[in-house]
């Protein structure tokens, strides 16, 4: 298929940026295996690039998601008392 140079362009979508396991568990201060868990409970939104049946290598998690899994989490202060 080729491509028609008279076709309308269209500006290409903004792609939010994608965080490896061990970004996110730096940020979140935990074990990278706890990201791998919480994305793999769902509690956390992912992404699986490629593969990976040896290593969960290839998972991606959004920025937004662990603003999302932070304010999910929050807790009252009566909860931490």
């Amino acid at each position: 298929m080729c491509h028609d140079p008279t076709a309308p362009t269209t500006a290409p979508a903004t792609v939010e940026p994608l965080l490896r396991a061990q970004q996110v568990a730096d940020r979140l201060d935990v074990h990278v295996s706890t990201v791998y868990r919480l994305a793999d409970s769902g509690r956390i939104r992912a992404h699986r690039i490629g593969e990976g049946r040896l290593r969960k290598r290839g998972l991606r998690i959004p920025e937004s998601a662990v603003a999302e899994f932070l304010q999910a989490s929050q807790i009252s202060a009566e909860e931490v008392a």
